[in-house]
């Protein structure tokens, strides 16, 4: 037998079974309770989020263990993108902080297809670096208008429900702060604390960067 024939022949039932096996569609995450994450304002108003770990598994990870670790405690809000989104997570508070490492962009754009939530009202996401889908670690954006151009290009992970009106109310303020030409508030408000309620479950981070990397 013709030898290209016979490797032909060996490989075909290899082939057969990885056209048959069947693809992860659905997330391991999918049917355990949605962690729930609080932001405080130091004047005392909130935001609650609904985030979800079955969209943006290690996204909504590292989130959780940045809050939970007091990361974000003292920070500001940096910059208001006025009928667009609000920006903070950065302790450098210039665009340039992170937390020591970063996590994978959990997007279609970058090969992610499990992630189909839109950048809605009230949605939060990921930052990251225009031209690196790696470059996320703890600077996020909450939407305050619907921009679906962002879809599929940043990592949402959470969302304010439609029917909370008291943190839609401190959304709306928060992006209704006077700006400077840079569009940094005149009088930045200070972040007193987020903490997030896993409801029991563990999450683990994977990150890039760390001497002791992977998690």
């Amino acid at each position: 037998m013709n030898r290209r024939w016979l490797i032909a022949v060996l490989l075909l039932p290899c082939l057969l079974l990885c056209a048959c096996a069947p693809k992860e569609t659905v997330s391991p995450y999918a049917d355990i309770p949605k962690p729930t994450a609080v932001i405080t304002m130091e004047n005392g108003s909130t935001m609650t989020f609904t985030l979800d770990p079955a969209s943006a598994p290690n996204t909504v990870s590292n989130f959780i263990s940045l809050a939970n670790a007091g990361f974000y405690d003292g920070m500001k809000i940096d910059y208001v993108y006025p009928t667009y989104f609000l920006r903070s997570g950065d302790p450098n508070g210039d665009g340039t902080g992170g937390p020591g490492y970063t996590i994978d962009g959990e997007f279609s754009e970058n090969g992610y297809t499990l992630n189909k939530l839109s950048h809605e009202r009230g949605v939060i996401s990921m930052c990251r670096l225009e031209d690196d889908y790696h470059s996320a670690g703890s600077q996020f954006f909450i939407m305050q208008s619907t921009r679906l151009e962002y879809d599929g290009k940043y990592a949402a992970f959470g969302w304010i429900e439609k029917s909370d009106a008291e943190s839609l109310r401190t959304l709306d303020s928060l992006c209704g702060m006077s700006l400077d030409k840079s569009y940094r508030p005149l009088v930045r408000q200070t972040i007193a604390s987020i903490r997030v309620d896993t409801k029991g479950y563990t999450y683990e981070v994977y990150k890039y960067g760390e001497e002791t990397a992977e998690k």
